[in-house]
């Protein structure tokens, strides 16, 4: 397996859409019942970084946050619990957390279902904040995913459809294939440590 989407719902029979696996974040993950190609994500969604430090006492596996507030996704990026910084329509990133989060290697998901679910004048925000975010992320090299993010069968897309898309925002898709791909390794591979380190038998 090599590529992994980042999903918020279980989708139970898998869709051919080009990714070899799904990771589903929800806030119980210990209720959702997986497959060989599904792994288990926790999803923390926190308002404060007194919620985020409560909730991550609990987090057990790949764990991602998604919040709104600059401090919070700061915060969260210095949490070794931490694995990605999941995505939403009003997520708040700086300069300083993209840089810890390339510092840290934690991932940074930017997603598709977001311009999907909304139109006007904030997907043209959107479009704007995306742009400036991928040359940010370029410039301090940090690890991010393209994803659909989707919450329901209606918003999968294919893989190719997704890096499309983040290709003509300016997103380098090959860096962002070896970060999922690490990570996806990392979740399946009982040998692999890092790169270029692996258990021997």
């Amino acid at each position: 397996m090599e590529y992994p989407d980042f999903v918020r719902f279980y989708p139970g029979e898998l869709f051919e859409t080009g990714y070899d696996a799904y990771i589903v974040f929800t806030a119980e993950p210990e209720k959702v019942e997986l497959n060989a190609r599904t792994i288990e994500g926790h999803l923390i969604e926190a308002g404060s970084v007194k919620e985020l430090l409560f909730k991550l006492k609990r987090a057990k596996g790949v764990t991602g946050v998604m919040s709104n507030e600059i401090k919070v996704n700061k915060e969260a990026v210095m949490r070794k619990k931490v694995d990605i910084l999941l995505d939403s329509p009003d997520r708040r990133l700086d300069y300083a957390t993209i840089k810890l989060a390339a510092e840290k290697d934690v991932i940074i998901e930017v997603s598709l279902t977001k311009f999907i679910n909304s139109g006007g004048v904030k997907r043209m925000r959107l479009f704007e904040e995306t742009i400036q975010l991928l040359k940010i992320i370029d410039k301090f090299e940090a690890p991010f995913a393209l994803t659909t993010a989707a919450s329901s069968p209606f918003e999968l897309r294919h893989r190719r459809q997704v890096e499309g898309f983040f290709s003509f925002l300016g997103a380098d898709i090959k860096r962002a294939r070896v970060h999922t791909w690490k990570l996806l390794r990392r979740l399946t591979d009982e040998k692999y440590i890092m790169d270029g380190v692996e258990l021997e038998e």
